[in-house]
């Protein structure tokens, strides 16, 4: 009896964290972006930086495809985005999802004036 009064006892003050640890995931957001030059050329060779200092404490490098787009899901919260090719400017963008709306970007890459040409993007 003993043993299962204590087993009882256990359960009742360890089984809420155990329940709470349990819960639904966190909500996650999609951001679909597509790199592209002044010409709507897509930009397959860039670098591309998500980041959050805001509550999310995230940080990820992205690849793009062959059409210069990337997915990915994110949760609620502000991101910073950094992209950069060589021969352009590079791009900072603020992403808001603190409403979770998917996100369609299209981040466009002026050439940079200060650079040599490049034909491969």
């Amino acid at each position: 009896m003993l043993r299962r009064t204590t087993l009882l006892l256990a359960l009742s003050l360890f089984g809420p964290p155990l329940v709470a640890a349990q819960s639904a995931p966190a909500p996650t957001c999609s951001l679909n972006a597509q790199i592209t030059d002044e010409d709507g050329g897509a930009i397959t060779r860039a670098f591309v930086l998500i980041h959050s200092d805001y509550g999310t404490k995230f940080n990820q490098q992205v690849n793009l495809d062959p059409s210069g787009k990337f997915k990915i899901a994110l949760r609620r919260g502000l991101y910073s985005l950094f992209v950069s090719s060589p021969g352009f400017v590079p791009v900072a963008e603020i992403v808001d999802f603190r409403s979770c709306k998917p996100l369609n970007l299209n981040l466009m890459l002026t050439i940079d004036p200060d650079h040599p040409e490049t034909d491969e993007h």
